[in-house]
């Protein structure tokens, strides 16, 4: 897997989960990381923010390729002709936590904390959502 982040810290963090390559998006030429990775194009991407050259990256997919992002990602990313870009959200529902509870029930399942928040930090949280950070923000909710 080739995985892009944001400066040292996100780079090593990837790193950390898995990544056989990871690049810095804001110093390193993707485009050419994803060539060297995958020669003959890249099957997938998963694009969770819009930044300068992401166009010249997702040129790199193969024919057939799939592309997909959450909505609100902009601009939304564009790929050559003949691959499939998808936009969703991530909407609650029976069947979504289901699938999660066994995808968690059947492999190591983890999930990198940045922060975590109690209630009456939320503000703060929320600032914070723009801010540099690594991991996912979290509210810890205790039972009154």
């Amino acid at each position: 897997m080739l995985a892009v982040a944001s400066r040292p810290d996100g780079v090593a963090l990837v790193r950390r989960l898995g990544a056989d390559v990871a690049v810095d998006g804001r110093k390193d030429d993707v485009a050419k990381a994803a060539r060297a990775f995958a020669p003959d194009g890249l099957d997938a991407a998963l694009v969770l923010s819009s930044a300068e050259g992401l166009a010249e990256a997702l040129r790199t997919m193969k024919r057939g390729g799939r592309v997909a992002h959450p909505n609100g990602v902009e601009p939304a990313p564009r790929a050559p002709r003949g691959v499939r870009v998808r936009g969703y959200d991530g909407t609650p529902s029976r069947d979504a936590f289901a699938r999660l509870n066994r995808l968690i029930g059947n492999k190591p399942f983890h999930v990198e904390l940045g922060r975590v928040y109690s209630l009456a930090q939320a503000a703060t949280a929320h600032r914070q959502i723009d801010e540099h950070h690594l991991g996912k923000l979290a509210f810890e909710m205790r039972p009154s």
